[in-house]
């Protein structure tokens, strides 16, 4: 059976008794692997606008999930809407967004784009999905949720926004490893210095437990420099904020 990539993307899942949407489109990404629905290609969070015309219990991200399966765009949206409103909180207004290779993805990344520097519309979130031809799903009664579900797809589909919090491996690393082993283990095939230049394979690099590469040219990045001490030696320049998004 020929095998096809979809882009989903999800927003505003989280309330009281829920982690947070991250951890929600998470767990779907588990689900994915062990229901035997595909493989997960990662998840990613991406920043929208902040203002006090959104609603959002905090930063304002949205995520998506990419996820490679022989089943069809149908039954992947029924299982993927089920999974959402089983596991979203009561008080959230969540939204679903899928995307395939048949969507026009300069307009939907248009749309996220966008999202990132103004407040976006319901009705221009509806239009954008029907022009672009994609599944735009909303599970709450506000139905806002669905504004981000589809800039989160957007942004992902567009290969140059957003940061990697599920990744194979990414969360099992501790201390320093060698850029081979980052590419090898952990489905990171790039790992750059600050220049730009790849690192050699027997590089090491500090991980400082906390591994979240970035989505640039559809793929995830890691970036690192040399630490002052020794030249040789190289730790990652993206570190753990004080206020990471729980679930994150």
């Amino acid at each position: 059976m020929i095998s096809e990539q979809f882009i989903i993307g999800i927003d505003d899942t989280d309330g009281p008794g829920c982690e947070g949407t991250g951890a929600l489109v998470r767990a779907l990404a588990a689900e994915v692997e062990s229901a035997g629905w595909g493989r997960s290609l990662g998840v990613t969070r991406h920043a929208l606008m902040q203002s006090d015309k959104v609603a959002a219990t905090g930063e304002n991200f949205a995520y998506a999930l990419v996820i490679e399966t022989t089943r069809s765009v149908l039954d992947l949206e029924d299982d993927v809407v089920d999974f959402v409103r089983a596991h979203a909180s009561r008080e959230a207004d969540p939204g679903v967004a899928l995307a395939s290779r048949h969507s026009d993805v300069p307009h939907i990344l248009a749309f996220g784009r966008r999202a990132q520097t103004e407040v976006m519309r319901l009705d221009w979130a509806q239009t954008f999905s029907t022009e672009s031809n994609v599944s735009l799903r909303s599970l709450g009664q506000k139905r806002l949720g669905s504004i981000g579900a589809l800039a989160a797809a957007g942004l992902r589909a567009g290969g140059g926004d957003g940061r990697f919090i599920d990744l194979a491996g990414i969360r099992e690393v501790e201390g320093v490893i060698t850029a081979g082993e980052v590419r090898e283990r952990l489905g990171i095939e790039t790992v750059l210095d600050e220049d730009g230049e790849p690192l050699d394979r027997d590089d090491p690099v500090e991980t400082f437990g906390w591994l979240r590469p970035r989505l640039e040219g559809g793929k995830p990045v890691l970036h690192t420099r040399r630490t002052s001490e020794d030249r040789h030696r190289f730790q990652v320049v993206d570190r753990r904020p004080s206020r990471e998004p729980a679930g994150d």
